[in-house]
């Protein structure tokens, strides 16, 4: 059974689980209309995004997270479909071929590093791909406990990821992400694909433990 960590409210219990390759697959039309919703998307982006979120499923050392909203008389289970999904958090081992790797090396050599301390930047680390929590479940403390819960789990010594930047690092996302350690590594960066700037942050696994 997967672990599970509960977070009991009057009506409700929301569950923190572990998730497999297998399950999130099962359930990535589900997860997918999640992140479209927590990010503002529109459904023609749906494709897109379930094409390549099945390609990270498939990647060694995929690792997912998943909030469940399950009544407080059953144990939560990520294979039992009637389980509402309310958050979902994944990461998996970065590798120089990857699309985010190639962008950040781009962004890290416009900064002035050199080739060789760009590459060492990005030399051996998990990239936190997805944290979403849906809205109307936000504000209470589950994006914490998805890292909580997927951090550990992750093998590199590094773990890195990309965050909208906003006006004094002024909302949840950047708020969890300094209180877990996360530090700069590259600030206002923009994707290609994307018009908004990113800050890049990363956080160093020193024992193994959140």
């Amino acid at each position: 059974m997967d672990d599970v960590t509960a977070i009991r409210n009057p009506d409700t219990t929301v569950s923190i689980c572990e998730l497999s390759p297998q399950v999130f697959l099962r359930r990535i039309d589900e997860l997918v209309s999640l992140h479209l919703r927590a990010m503002g998307y529109g459904p023609a982006a749906f494709p897109q995004r379930r094409s390549l979120w099945a390609a990270n499923s498939a990647i060694a050392g995929f690792t997912a997270t998943v909030a469940l909203d399950h009544d407080t008389p059953t144990a939560a289970d990520p294979a039992d479909l009637t389980q509402r999904v309310v958050g979902i958090a994944y990461g998996f081992p970065g590798t120089p071929t990857s699309w985010w790797y190639r962008e950040v090396f781009r962004g890290l050599r416009a900064s002035g590093r050199s080739t060789s301390e760009a590459a060492a930047t990005l030399a051996d680390y998990d990239e936190v791909s997805e944290v979403h929590v849906l809205p109307g479940y936000q504000g209470n403390g589950i994006g914490r406990r998805l890292l909580d819960n997927l951090l550990p789990r992750l093998s590199r010594p590094t773990a890195m990821l990309s965050t909208p930047e906003v006006p004094d690092e002024a909302n949840a996302a950047w708020t969890l992400y300094r209180d877990l350690g996360f530090g700069d590594v590259l600030r206002n960066f923009h994707f290609a694909s994307d018009s908004r700037p990113f800050g890049i942050l990363a956080r160093p696994r020193t024992d193994g433990r959140c």
